[in-house]
């Protein structure tokens, strides 16, 4: 019973003093590297919104180009296809 009691101190004793040690080692504040990689990422990501943006916009532009050429080989399918009705006749 006392060998019992004693290893449980013994583990309440570890398990407090390395949560103090990690408890110590911990702030709850930033420090200046910390904070300057954190605006160094902020502007990373700012310019990668940014040129996300770019692109999306590029790939609009594409699509209504596409879009546009697209209708006029349609309707030069279209005309086509009238003329040589047009001829069989």
């Amino acid at each position: 019973m006392n060998r019992m009691r004693g290893v449980i101190v013994a583990g309440t004793v570890v398990v407090l003093g390395t949560g103090g040690a990690l408890l110590a080692g911990c702030s709850s504040s930033p420090d200046e590297a910390q904070l300057k990689h954190l605006d160094e990422l902020k502007k990373e990501y700012a310019d990668l919104q940014g040129q996300v943006s770019a692109k999306e916009q590029t790939k609009a532009t594409l699509e209504r180009e596409i879009a546009d050429k697209n209708a006029r080989l349609k309707k030069c399918h279209d005309d086509e296809a009238i003329v040589k009705e047009r001829l069989a006749k």
